[in-house]
C-alpha cells in the first residue's frame, strides 16, 4: 500500500488561504481608489483581517501592488521561459513577433491594473525598481536570444547588450502607448518594430557593428 502525501499544516494552508484572500481583495481595491488612495486599512477592512495581520504577509502597499502585478501578469514572466532556438530567419522573426504582439495583448487584457501600476511609477521608487528589475529580466533573455541568432549566422555582428536594450525600452514604451489606449492596432505595431529589428531602419544598408 503506498503512503500518502505528507500533509501541509492546517496553519499553513490557513496562511496561505488569508495571503490569496488579501491579494484578491487589494486588487479590487486597487481598481475602485486607484494606488494614492489604497491604503492598509482599507484592504484590511474589505477583506476583514486585523491590520496587523496584512503586515505579517505584507511589507506594505507597495509590496502588496507589486504581488498583484506579478500575479496578474504572470503570464509576462512565462514569455521569458519560451525557448528561443529558431533554425532560419523566417522562424526568428516568427517567433519575436509573437513576443511583442503577445506582451502588447497582454497589456490591452489586463489594461486596468496596469493604469494603477502605472500611477504608482509615478509616486514610489520601490514600484519603479521592481519594474526595472521586470525590464532588465526581458533584456537579459533578449540578449541570450541575440547571442544564439548570431552564433547560428542568423544575425550580423552587433553590441548585443546596446540592441537588446534598446529593443525591449521600445516594446517598454509601447506597452504603456497601449495601456493608455493610444494605440489600438496591436498587429500593427508589432509588425514595425520586428521589421526594424530585422531589416534595419534604413533597409539594412551600412549595418553599425558597434
Amino acid at each position: 500500500m503506498e503512503k500518502n502525501a505528507p500533509r501541509r499544516p492546517r496553519r499553513y494552508l490557513r496562511s496561505r488561504i488569508t495571503r490569496k484572500l488579501i491579494l484578491d481583495t487589494a486588487l479590487d481595491v486597487f481598481l475602485n481608489e486607484g494606488y494614492a488612495k489604497t491604503t492598509i486599512a482599507k484592504i484590511s477592512q474589505q477583506a476583514n483581517v486585523g491590520y496587523g495581520t496584512v503586515y505579517s504577509h505584507f511589507k506594505g502597499k507597495d509590496d502588496i501592488l507589486n504581488k498583484v502585478v506579478d500575479n496578474v501578469l504572470d503570464e509576462f514572466y512565462n514569455l521569458l521561459e519560451v525557448p528561443f532556438s529558431p533554425k532560419t530567419l523566417e522562424e526568428a522573426r516568427s517567433a519575436y513577433f509573437e513576443l511583442v504582439l503577445t506582451s502588447f495583448r497582454l497589456s490591452e487584457q489586463h489594461r486596468p491594473i496596469m493604469r494603477v501600476y502605472q500611477e504608482a511609477l509615478g509616486q514610489s521608487p520601490s514600484i519603479a525598481a521592481h519594474w526595472h528589475s521586470i525590464i532588465d529580466q526581458f533584456i537579459k533573455s533578449s540578449a541570450k536570444s541575440f547571442a544564439y541568432s548570431q552564433e547560428k549566422k542568423l544575425a550580423d555582428e552587433f553590441d548585443i547588450q546596446t540592441v537588446a536594450k534598446a529593443y525591449i525600452l521600445l516594446v517598454d514604451r509601447f506597452i504603456w502607448e497601449v495601456v493608455n489606449e493610444n494605440e489600438s492596432d496591436l498587429e500593427h505595431i508589432a509588425s514595425i518594430i520586428i521589421n526594424m529589428l530585422f531589416n534595419g531602419y534604413f533597409n539594412g544598408g551600412g549595418r553599425v557593428k558597434k
